[in-house]
């Protein structure tokens, strides 16, 4: 079995850079009903696309990692710092954590992991969300990294047949 190349660790999860080899992994995660339904994605993702994805966030110096429970060594999530603004030194944050790894502190260390490397390491100022308001387990999470609302976009998309409010959360650094 091939080895794992750890970016970054805590004491639940380590994360390791996505490639080639985690497709299989992202494609399903991505791609089931229970993930899908707090994710903006409409479309089904197959492996050339999430392959792109990679690739693209390669050239863009983007970060687009794997969340591995240390427990189990299993891939347990993915998680992204996207959609730079370097001249105001801010990025996007996503994370999918898949099913039987939620609600046990995968999401929020990892989170934390990232965030910190960002405000350390690429000296990023301010870490943004979106998140759907239904999505309570989510937003509770953000709430206790520190994120806050900044805004609330009424009927903003439109899932499942019906109309649902999206989030605007961040953290800013000098916030902590």
């Amino acid at each position: 079995m091939e080895k794992t190349s750890v970016f970054l660790s805590g004491k639940k999860t380590f994360l390791s850079a996505a490639s080639k080899k985690n497709i299989p992994f992202i494609e399903s995660l991505i791609n089931s009903e229970e993930i899908r339904k707090n994710l903006a994605e409409r479309f089904p993702r197959n492996s050339e696309a999430i392959a792109d994805t990679i690739d693209s966030m390669n050239k863009k110096k983007e970060i687009f990692l794997i969340i591995n429970d240390k427990k189990s060594g299993k891939q347990a999530g993915a998680i992204l710092l996207h959609d730079f603004s370097w001249h105001n030194r801010r990025a996007m944050l996503t994370i999918s954590i898949s099913p039987e790894y939620q609600g046990k502190g995968l999401g929020f260390e990892s989170s934390k992991l990232l965030i910190d490397y960002a405000f350390k390491n690429l000296q990023v100022h301010k870490v943004c969300l979106e998140v759907y308001a239904f999505n309570k387990k989510a937003v509770n999470m953000y709430k206790k990294l520190g994120f806050k609302l900044e805004g609330r976009f009424k009927k903003h998309s439109f899932k499942d047949g019906k109309y649902v409010d999206l989030l605007f959360m961040s953290l800013i650094k000098d916030d902590e």
